[in-house]
């Protein structure tokens, strides 16, 4: 189980790992130039939150860390939690080793086109994004508004990030 006090990133690599192993390797969602990383882990209002990066998925996870304000979470169940950026959807997960979590679904499958260092960066792009007051990223939102076409879509969003990200990977 998680504690306040411990990060839990070694935690999440592990059983993300043993997920892998166990579950998941050879799958053809699996993206195999990518690992199990766990990235940006930080203190949330007194419990855990951070990204993962697994060959199947890039992932954010917020993990109880103070029960007195934890949210009642059922497994399997979506709960929409407010961060700083807005409010998410997270699934209810549970494993032995880590006790119940949430989990906000990035990307899965990942893009072919990620090696493990875009992945790591969109991870803790995205992350820094969803922990950034929308007051705070307005200025940036307002400078790059023309820039991105109103009808975009969701996937169009991050095929275009991914260019960029590999784009930006090159030498």
């Amino acid at each position: 189980m998680i504690n306040i006090n411990h990060c839990p990133a070694s935690d999440f690599e592990a059983e993300f790992q043993l997920i892998f192993n166990n579950h998941m390797k050879g799958l053809p969602i699996c993206h195999n130039g990518l690992q199990v990383r766990a990235i940006g882990f930080q203190n949330f209002k007194k419990h855990w939150i951070g990204a993962m990066v697994t060959p199947w998925s890039i992932l954010v996870v917020l993990a109880q860390g103070n029960k007195s304000n934890w949210p009642e979470i059922q497994v399997g169940k979506i709960l929409s939690i407010t961060l700083p950026a807005g409010a998410f959807s997270f699934l209810g997960m549970v494993s032995d080793r880590l006790g119940k979590f949430l989990a906000c679904s990035l990307m899965s499958p990942v893009d072919p086109l990620f090696n493990q260092r875009s992945a790591e960066a969109f991870a803790a792009r995205a992350l820094m994004l969803m922990l950034t007051p929308e007051s705070d990223s307005s200025h940036t939102t307002h400078s790059t508004r023309s820039a991105i076409p109103e009808n975009l879509s969701r996937r169009d969003f991050f095929t275009t990030f991914s260019k960029e990200m590999i784009a930006d990977d090159k030498p």
